[in-house]
């Protein structure tokens, strides 16, 4: 099958896919709106096809000018963006796709759905909305956007959270969680490395995050629990560069210095390293629309905490592979933390149901068998 992909950016949770892409034979072109600050291109090397000229003046003022203090302003560019339509339109039709996956309802997925059509391609939204939700928004405009982009829609998110009360099934969307590669079996994993219980999580360096939350969790914790904390975050802008300098202040008036070890910007080896080193992966988001981070720690046999505002706390399997917390609630948190590391069992026993579940639901074959399903069904419009 020849796929293209057209993603705002290469994001890391994508290079498992990519390279399950390649090894099972496929041929692949993968389009970008902008590089990303972090971004690995080992297995696949993207191109990045921009934005129109026109667009190019009006982002400049809006990121430089009119909204310079505003650490949000780079969603306008993925919302309103347009491409260079001829451009976008050359790589598509030399391409001939099998099937083109595009990145959420926007300006730009309208253009490339536009040029698909005009090619017969049949086309794919992918975005991070549940496949059980509230139910869908029928206003005129939502109407248009949705006759404008693809019909039938991927997304790696079940539901916000692991309650399906009140929830219904969204039609023309289908659940292809995560792929993720199982890196590490128990069998190969070591425990409790230095003689303490390694923490670890990853995330930008932003607000929503909740650093301190689980800083002032780990805080309590340590009274009773010989607890080490690593935090991996991004920092590709002044925003994330000012949230990093707090956090680091708030280590040093805690007196967490022993405790906690702010990391930035690490590569993929230095990553995967302190998966390997950690006992018990943490997500702590709000907001958090689906991360990616729970499927990676699995895949090293490790149990996951996450917050039920999570797009894919559903991964999680209470008291089997992980646990989840209520939002925001440090004391659940805490107690979600102490349920697991209070039996020194608890975390490789969890650990090799973490890493059974990367094996038994996150492989590519899965994935793939969606794409099949939905081309077989109703995969032109």
């Amino acid at each position: 099958m020849k796929v293209v992909y057209i993603l705002h950016r290469y994001h890391t949770n994508q290079i498992d896919l990519m390279k399950g892409w390649r090894e099972n034979g496929h041929e692949l072109l993968l389009l970008t709106q902008y590089s990303g600050g972090i971004e690995d291109h080992v297995d696949v090397q993207p191109i990045v096809v921009g934005y129109s000229w026109l667009y190019r003046c009006f982002d400049y003022l809006w990121m430089n000018v009119i909204r310079r203090r505003d650490p949000w302003s780079i969603i306008t560019r993925t919302k309103l963006g347009f491409p260079p339509l001829c451009r976008l339109a050359r790589y598509i039709k030399g391409f001939s796709p099998d099937v083109v996956i595009m990145r959420e309802r926007s300006i730009y997925t309208m253009c490339a759905t536009a040029i698909c059509r005009l090619y017969r391609r049949p086309t794919i939204l992918y975005d991070l909305s549940p496949v059980w939700d509230k139910g869908i928004k029928t206003d005129l405009p939502h109407r248009i956007v949705h006759k404008l982009t693809p019909k039938q829609r991927i997304t790696p998110v079940k539901l916000r959270g692991i309650d399906f009360q009140g929830l219904v099934q969204i039609p023309g969307s289908f659940f292809a969680p995560f792929v993720a590669e199982a890196r590490m079996s128990p069998t190969e994993k070591t425990y409790f490395k230095d003689g303490k219980i390694n923490l670890f999580s990853v995330g930008k360096y932003q607000e929503r995050k909740n650093h301190v939350l689980m800083m002032e969790a780990l805080a309590d914790l340590s009274e009773k629990h010989d607890i080490r904390l690593v935090i991996a975050g991004e920092v590709s802008d002044k925003f994330h560069a000012e949230y990093l300098a707090r956090m680091e202040a708030y280590v040093r008036e805690r007196h967490l210095e022993d405790r906690v070890l702010l990391m930035s910007n690490l590569n993929r080896e230095q990553m995967q390293r302190e998966y390997q080193n950690a006992d018990l992966h943490i997500q702590p988001a709000s907001g958090e629309p689906a991360g990616s981070t729970i499927t990676e720690a699995m895949s090293f046999s490790l149990p996951v905490i996450s917050g039920s505002d999570n797009g894919t706390a559903s991964y999680i399997s209470p008291g089997i592979n992980g646990e989840v917390f209520a939002d925001g609630d440090m004391e659940d948190l805490k107690q979600k933390i102490e349920t697991i590391i209070k039996d020194p069992e608890n975390i490789p026993r969890m650990g090799a149901a973490a890493y059974q579940t990367i094996v038994d639901k996150h492989q590519f074959a899965g994935y793939y068998r969606v794409i099949e399903e939905i081309l077989a069904n109703d995969g032109k419009n």
